[in-house]
């Protein structure tokens, strides 16, 4: 599946995202969000906003997918597994936090249902988990598109109320991306628009 996906132009595009708002969200929550669930949740907001980014070339036309389907990485004992979350840009991310641990532990144990497998049209991957600030995973061959997410990390940020630097944990956004089918300005438009909401992680 990798040298296939690898016979594509791919191309990456990156920034980094405060997630100061994001770890105190988790911290209240009950029961808490995985830290690659904001950045899904936040992927499929954008992308129900505009789902042309997540198009697949098949032939010579672009095809537009009927429904935001994401898909999230998950390590097994021997591989990775790609859960899948159906609609996810419809159910709020208090809704999605269970089934998204249920899929976690399925993959884990290779009894993931047909339902939630495959037809994805992105994937989200948190990479951060290893300790990884920076990485360019690579689409899976059927889709454009993989966000991928690294350890946060504090960092200087200027504080225009209080005229100086102050410490703030950040990590860096990266997404992946079929060069055939969107170009580095719309990459760019999308991850900002995903930073953007993960900024402000009460309203997932």
């Amino acid at each position: 599946a990798m040298r296939r996906s690898w016979t594509r132009p791919l191309a990456t595009v990156a920034m980094p995202v405060g997630i100061d708002g994001l770890l105190a969200h988790r911290k209240s929550s009950t029961p808490k969000p995985g830290p690659a669930l904001y950045a899904l949740r936040s992927l499929a907001i954008a992308l129900g906003e505009n789902s042309a980014p997540a198009g697949r070339l098949i032939g010579s036309q672009i095809v537009h997918p009927d429904s935001i389907d994401v898909g999230f990485a998950v390590e097994a004992e021997d591989g990775v597994l790609v859960p899948v979350i159906r609609d996810a840009e419809q159910k709020t991310l208090a809704e999605l936090v269970e089934r998204y641990a249920e899929l976690i532990s399925l993959a884990r144990e290779r009894k993931l249902p047909p339902d939630a497998t495959g037809g994805s049209i992105a994937t989200v991957t948190n990479f951060g988990t290893f300790g990884l600030t920076w990485a360019t995973p690579i689409p899976l061959p059927e889709q454009t598109l993989v966000l991928g997410m690294g350890a946060g990390s504090k960092a200087p940020r200027w504080d225009e109320a209080k005229e100086q630097f102050v410490p703030a944990m950040e990590a860096n956004l990266t997404l992946s991306f079929d060069h055939r089918v969107l170009d580095g300005g719309a990459a760019g438009r999308l991850l900002s628009r995903v930073a953007e909401l993960m900024n402000s992680p009460a309203d997932l």
